[in-house]
């Protein structure tokens, strides 16, 4: 103990509450990004390949959710001695969102050549199928 009363020998850390804390409400705020939308393609029929994207970016954003809930855990158990688990567990997460980024923007070039195919009179489908793009932090 120093003269003042605080211990100088204790390294700031992040405790595995804040590491699971900032991975859920990265996750989060990609989720809520990708439920509001963005920019809307309307297309003529149902293109399954553009379907894809969006599955694949709510994947990656559920990744990112469970994977910031389970570095909690896991450091809680494993209690580590350095901040470096903590940081490389929070970029894991950063990383998935990023991916959902980039495949949402990749999602919508996929969305604009099919929306830019035109539209055929009377041979539409009923139901008119859109793609929501959103904006993304990243992309």
């Amino acid at each position: 103990m120093s003269k003042s009363g605080t211990d100088t020998g204790t390294r700031a850390r992040l405790r595995p509450v804040q590491v699971a804390g900032i991975g859920v409400l990265l996750s989060l705020a990609a989720l809520g990004e990708r439920l509001l939308g963005g920019r809307e393609y309307i297309f003529c029929h149902v293109s399954p390949s553009v379907d894809h994207f969006t599955n694949v970016a709510l994947f990656l954003v559920l990744a990112a959710f469970l994977s910031a809930v389970a570095a909690g855990f896991l450091l809680a158990w494993l209690k580590p001695r350095t901040v470096l688990p903590s940081v490389v567990c929070v970029i894991a997460v950063i990383g998935l969102v990023v991916a959902a980024d980039g495949v949402d923007a990749h999602g919508e070039r996929a969305a604009r050549r099919v929306a830019a195919q035109g539209w055929s009179e009377g041979v539409c489908d009923y139901v008119v199928p859109t793609y929501s793009v959103t904006p993304g932090w990243f992309w």
